[in-house]
């Protein structure tokens, strides 16, 4: 694999978990990974719940943005994974290019009502979730592994983070 290796986190706003994902990518790989994210139908603005529990933990985002999976023409992406929630019904985009493709489904954080506490800790068990799913991501050998290695490696990492 080319090292960085680009994943794009996909989901249908690019508002909240694709922004934490993008966010984390490129923190936790140091330079081996980096992160990109996108959505089927943008929301047009980041979530500030998503931008306050990435400042909460530390983790610096460069000119956030709710974009566009078009706005991505011309970027090389190594590996898509899609954080769409489908058992909350949640239609996942569908990235057409023959990239390797990795599904973690995760909750919206976007969705959840309350006060600001209930608010926050939704945020925070998708930075967790996805903190975790990642750490294992960067850890991978990926100079040594092949497209259908990685994903598997990534089916993998959702299977064991979900069984917790």
């Amino acid at each position: 694999m080319k090292i960085p290796l680009n994943v794009l986190v996909l989901c249908t706003g690019n508002s909240c978990r694709s922004i934490i994902g993008e966010a984390l990518v490129t923190q936790l790989g140091h330079g081996r990974f980096h992160g990109l994210s996108a959505g089927s139908q943008p929301t047009g603005k980041v979530n500030p719940g998503a931008l306050g529990v990435l400042e909460r933990h530390g983790v610096p985002v460069v000119n956030p943005s709710s974009k566009s999976m078009d706005d991505l023409a011309g970027e090389r992406v190594d590996l898509v994974i899609t954080v769409c929630d489908s058992a909350a019904g949640e239609a996942c985009p569908l990235w057409l290019a023959p990239t390797p493709k990795v599904h973690w489904g995760i909750p919206d954080p976007a969705h959840v009502e309350g006060d600001e506490d209930t608010v926050a800790a939704a945020f925070e068990a998708t930075y967790r979730n996805l903190e975790e799913r990642v750490g294992a991501l960067v850890a991978l050998p990926i100079e040594d592994m092949d497209a259908t290695a990685l994903v598997a490696a990534a089916q993998a990492i959702h299977r064991d983070s979900e069984v917790r």
